[in-house]
């Protein structure tokens, strides 16, 4: 059984642990201990695995902190602790340089040099010397080797590695490679003597966690030539793209897979417009061209152009503030998921057009100032800057409650579904072409701003959204009955659009 310290063992490594300064600091937080502190003694190697009883082997801790060890060492929940601080102080904004910074890894410049079919990877210090291969679906060279930590960096500012680090993945990687062995490699390019990851960052993360120094990666060579770089470049994207969304193993948030594929037309748009008639300028003259010269399916290039209008959309308007960069962050309302599901195809004209770019009939700048409207009258009229996330033994206020049932995202699939009808009401709409187009025409008058502030007060001051807790809570928890809840609590579309049922 495990034995008790006597008063005088205490003392004694009470002597070990204090500090040069007199300050006596929890091992798990670092956090000065006080007199009011309730402090345990514990085995650096937990008991429960054999940890030697010896003094050497015991130190102080804050009790709170020690309820988190179970079996793991005094080290491992003192690592958790700090990487739980570094994702909560960074909003779960974590790329691979945080945790170079954890770690207290210095980055150090490298020099790489071809020559008889080999590349020399060297900083002064330590060199590799790796055979090349080629890639003759990329056309390009690659090499493996076992990389020094400190000569990589993350592949991001507009490169190929968008992605924040998600943290319960990191740390299942980080136990798994403690005791198993890294099966495939991390991902990188060599461009510019800069060694840039850009796949397998939660290994390389996890690996450096576990204070590894030398990592497996698979390095492909950009070419000198600066066109064909750029070519290697967006295969690369476009191919890790695919690999994130089609074949995901770790999936790309939506957010950031968006923005990658709106730089990308971006940059087909530009060579489109430089090499095309100006009559031929429209967006579906675009997607011809994407699939006639740049190799893309028809429903590949209309996404392409979908997502750049909602990337475009989200961006300009007030809703951005209140999106949550992962799917699943509960520190936010909204997930660009549910806009792609509710508000955007309700909204937005997501096919494309026929008109000439820059003409009267092209609507898109227009289309984004309605949007901008729109979505300020969302944030208004549906409490949205009052949303709080859900803590435990926290209680919210009325209108803090109400904001959440609103923006729940049950309720969000219901009710985003009268936004067409209340735009088309608003503007009058009357033909189908009208109707499909929606927010695609003229900037909104003062008037059908009003009709549609109007309709949105009536949809978000429903007493549904004040009533007790309860019942309400409930059902808008189940994805089958908001409909029914709506339809019996008086929320109806023909309610909305001139408060009478």
């Amino acid at each position: 059984m495990k034995r008790q310290l006597t008063e005088k063992e205490k003392e004694e490594v009470r002597k070990q642990q204090v500090d040069t300064d007199g300050t006596l600091k929890c091992f798990i937080s670092g956090e000065v201990l006080g007199e009011d502190d309730i402090i345990e003694y514990d085995h650096i190697q937990a008991f429960a695995k054999k940890g030697e009883t010896s003094l050497e082997n015991i130190r102080i801790v804050k009790k709170g902190y020690n309820r988190r060890k179970s079996d793991q060492t005094l080290y491992d929940v003192r690592d958790n602790l700090k990487l739980e601080r570094l994702f909560e102080e960074k909003n779960n904004k974590i790329k691979l340089q945080d945790i170079f910074d954890l770690k207290k890894v210095e980055h150090k410049s490298l020099s790489a040099k071809q020559e008889n079919g080999t590349i020399t990877i060297e900083d002064g210090v330590d060199k590799v010397i790796c055979p090349i291969f080629f890639d003759k679906l990329l056309d390009a060279e690659y090499f493996y080797a076992r990389i020094k930590n400190k000569w990589i960096e993350n592949d991001d500012e507009k490169g190929l590695q968008p992605r924040y680090i998600a943290y319960k993945r990191l740390v299942k990687l980080r136990d798994h490679l403690k005791t198993h062995p890294q099966l495939a490699p991390s991902i990188a390019r060599l461009i510019n003597n800069k060694i840039k990851l850009f796949d397998g960052q939660h290994k390389f993360a996890s690996q450096i966690l576990n204070n590894q120094t030398e990592i497996d990666v698979k390095i492909y060579i950009a070419p000198f030539d600066i066109t064909k770089s750029k070519q290697l470049f967006d295969q690369l994207m476009i191919t890790n793209l695919e690999a994130h969304s089609k074949h995901k193993q770790i999936p790309f948030y939506t957010s950031t897979l968006l923005d990658k594929l709106a730089e990308i037309q971006k940059e087909f748009l530009e060579k489109f417009i430089e090499t095309k008639p100006p009559e031929t300028h429209t967006e579906d003259n675009f997607i011809n061209f994407l699939v006639s010269e740049q190799q893309y399916s028809k429903a590949e290039a209309k996404k392409m152009l979908i997502s750049a209008i909602k990337t475009q959309a989200k961006d300009l308007s007030v809703l951005k503030e209140h999106i949550a960069i992962a799917s699943r962050d509960a520190n936010y309302p909204i997930t660009d998921d549910l806009l792609g599901k509710t508000i955007f195809p309700n909204t937005l004209y997501l096919a494309p057009s026929k008109a000439h770019f820059k003409s009267d009939y092209d609507y898109r700048d227009s289309e984004m100032e309605n949007f901008k409207s729109i979505s300020n009258l969302l944030v208004e009229k549906g409490f949205l800057k009052d949303w709080m996330p859900k803590k435990r033994n926290s209680s919210l206020t009325n209108i803090q409650l109400k904001s959440r049932r609103i923006w729940h995202k049950g309720s969000v699939l219901t009710w985003s579904l009268y936004l067409r009808d209340i735009i088309i009401n608003s503007c009058n709409m009357m033909t189908q072409d009208e109707r499909d187009k929606l927010l695609y025409r003229k900037k909104f008058s003062k008037e059908q701003i009003e009709r549609i502030s109007a309709s949105l007060e009536r949809l978000f001051n429903h007493n549904l959204w004040d009533e007790p807790e309860g019942e309400v809570d409930s059902l808008l928890v189940s994805a089958q009955k908001q409909n029914e809840l709506f339809d019996r609590k008086g929320l109806s579309l023909t309610y909305v659009l001139t408060g009478h049922n």
